[in-house]
Order: C-alpha cells, then sequence, then structure tokens
C-alpha cells in the first residue's frame, strides 16, 4: 500500500481554517453525481481549503472525507455496521 504524507488542519481550532482533513492512500474510482448547486459550493470549499491550508485539495479529498465524517457520527448506521462485522 502506498501513502503521501498527511496533512492535518493545526492543533489550535481556527474559524478561519477548513476542518478537513486529507489521509491519501490507494483510493478505488466510483461514478457519482451531484447536483450543479452542490457542485458550485464543491469548488468554492475547494478554494478555501486549498488557500487555507496551502496544498491542493481534491474533489477526491472532500468526498472521502465528508463520507467518513457521515459514517462517524450516524449512531443507527453504526449500530447497524458493527452489527455485520
Amino acid at each position: 500500500m502506498t501513502t503521501t504524507p498527511e496533512t492535518k488542519p493545526s492543533s489550535t481550532p481556527n474559524k478561519e481554517q477548513p476542518m478537513l482533513q486529507i489521509n491519501r492512500l490507494n483510493y478505488i474510482r466510483i461514478n457519482a453525481k451531484i447536483l450543479d448547486t452542490t457542485d458550485r459550493k464543491l469548488k468554492k470549499y475547494l478554494q478555501f481549503a486549498s488557500e487555507q491550508m496551502k496544498t491542493k485539495i481534491t474533489n477526491d479529498d472532500v468526498i472521502e472525507y465528508a463520507l467518513n465524517l457521515l459514517f462517524d457520527r450516524d449512531g443507527a448506521f453504526k449500530t447497524w455496521y458493527k452489527s455485520r462485522n
């Protein structure tokens, strides 16, 4: 498995910094559709996060982080997932 350095937010929370945290590992490609309004926001977020974190942030980085955030915060899913593993 190939890894690249992680980019993490600073240890002190800052309202001006994105909460995005990037872990670049091996990925698989998926196909997904999003609304055009969501795409516009995503592009703006990529611009914001890239500027604030001083590194290139991609759609993949944001989607990976957002899905893991969803999985971590959805209590019903976590219970269901634990019962299946």
